[in-house]
């Protein structure tokens, strides 16, 4: 009977208690501060940005002036700068103006590139943030899942010595002893394959931040709270109002407009202004200017074809403003459903299902004692109980990783460390 008791006593104990990092929070902001910082794709973005913004000024400079040198009149029968009347060395001096709006309606257009590659970036952000939070919580799943495995391997290695040394003595049969070796031998299986789980999710979470994948990444200790989003009608509202895609999109579509009207503006002439002095070795000299501008409706074809296409272009940019709205609306509803549902699932784990198997290996525990059930149904329900235990590890995880799906989706800065626009800094 102490031979029973001292197995009953190895298989009840649970794993250690694993109390949450006090600063799980300030990792994840630290994690989230150091890929914004370091990695690439945002360096680039802020490359496209500064470049787009010196496309503002150059779009309301006049064109470069022209400066022509030149020998004018020279007889060709005897070569002289005297002999004719004519011969001058000369020099002409041009300025195209273009016509009327068209510079505003250029500058319009590069702002409204700027906003649109402003936006983009604020988004970019926002989704590397999020996929930042999801490696993160894969990591911090992966942990506790593996320490949960780890206690109840060595829970089993000490049964099966147990039962090894009851079979010695004749109190225990050999089925009793080889379960549980094989048993401990499959956990070591499940966790050779989490730790390979942990290598990738660790070099994915290393790469986001700009860091060697094979950089040591710390245990991450899960949290036991639950995620937080607000209430759906004000995210849909924010998502809608509030997301940089949308934003992003809109800005598109203020560029076709601009790029339309420059279409309709090619009607108007460009001028050209014009002035020269001539130089003549025996008498006076000349000066003289003059203005041209150029006749586009002689090409009626061209100036309704180039409409056309920035209105179809315009068209499509209002069509996929609409279809941004759209996904937006469908990513959200589908990240919330997730969110919503992980946390259902976690509080079912936590509050019945997880209790029901701790009910159930203390009734097998006291059913084995007395000899009603076989060794095999104890040891089930104790592995059943690391189980569950895993299982609600996974859905509490889940939920974070949904939050951060819900960031994604919905372009808010939801996870606690997310820089919010203006708070970006690349350091160059």
């Amino acid at each position: 009977m102490r031979w029973f008791r001292l197995a009953l006593l190895i298989l009840v104990v649970g794993a250690p208690l694993r109390a949450d990092e006090p600063d799980w929070k300030t990792r994840l902001s630290a994690a989230i501060a150091h890929a914004v910082e370091k990695n690439p794709t945002i360096a680039e973005m802020e490359s496209r940005i500064a470049a787009a913004r010196h496309r503002i000024g150059q779009s309301t400079a006049l064109p470069d002036p022209e400066l022509e040198v030149g020998l004018q009149d020279i007889p060709t029968r005897d070569f002289s700068f005297r002999r004719d009347d004519f011969t001058m060395e000369k020099i002409t001096a041009r300025q195209r103006l273009p016509g009327a709006g068209k510079r505003g309606a250029q500058k319009r257009s590069a702002e409204a590139e700027v906003a649109s590659l402003e936006s983009i970036h604020a988004d970019h952000v926002v989704v590397l943030a999020a996929e930042v939070a999801a490696a993160f919580f894969t990591a911090a799943e992966i942990d506790a899942r593996t320490g949960i495995l780890e206690a109840s391997r060595e829970r089993l290695r000490r049964v099966a010595s147990s039962a090894t040394e009851r079979y010695r003595v004749g109190k225990g049969t050999q089925a009793d002893v080889l379960r549980a070796n094989l048993e401990a031998t499959a956990i070591e299986e499940r966790l050779t394959g989490l730790r390979g789980e942990r290598r990738t999710a660790a070099a994915r979470l290393n790469s986001l931040q700009g860091l060697p994948p094979s950089e040591p990444v710390d245990p991450v200790a899960i949290s036991d709270t639950e995620p937080s989003a607000p209430a759906p009608a004000e995210l849909f509202r924010d998502a809608e109002s509030r997301s940089a895609a949308v934003a992003a999109a809109a800005a598109e579509v203020r560029r076709a407009e601009e790029q339309a009207t420059l279409a309709r503006l090619e009607r108007r002439p460009d001028w050209m202004a014009a002035g020269y002095y001539a130089h003549r070795i025996d008498f006076d000299d000349l000066a003289g200017a003059s203005i041209a501008f150029n006749l586009p409706f002689f090409q009626p074809k061209r100036l309704r074809e180039k409409e056309a296409e920035k209105e179809a272009e315009l068209s499509g940019a209002r069509a996929s403003l609409e279809g941004v709205k759209n996904e937006v609306r469908r990513a959200v509803a589908e990240a919330y459903a997730d969110l919503e549902r992980s946390i259902e699932q976690a509080r079912l784990y936590r509050g019945s299902i997880l209790p029901q198997a701790e009910t159930n290996l203390a009734a097998a525990q006291e059913a084995y004692a007395v000899g009603q059930v076989d060794f095999l149904t104890y040891v089930r329900a104790a592995l059943d109980r690391d189980m569950y235990e895993g299982d609600l590890v996974m859905r509490r995880a889940g939920a974070w990783r949904a939050l951060a799906a819900l960031q994604k989706a919905s372009g808010l800065p939801l996870i606690e460390g997310t820089p919010k626009p203006g708070e970006i800094h690349v350091e160059k």
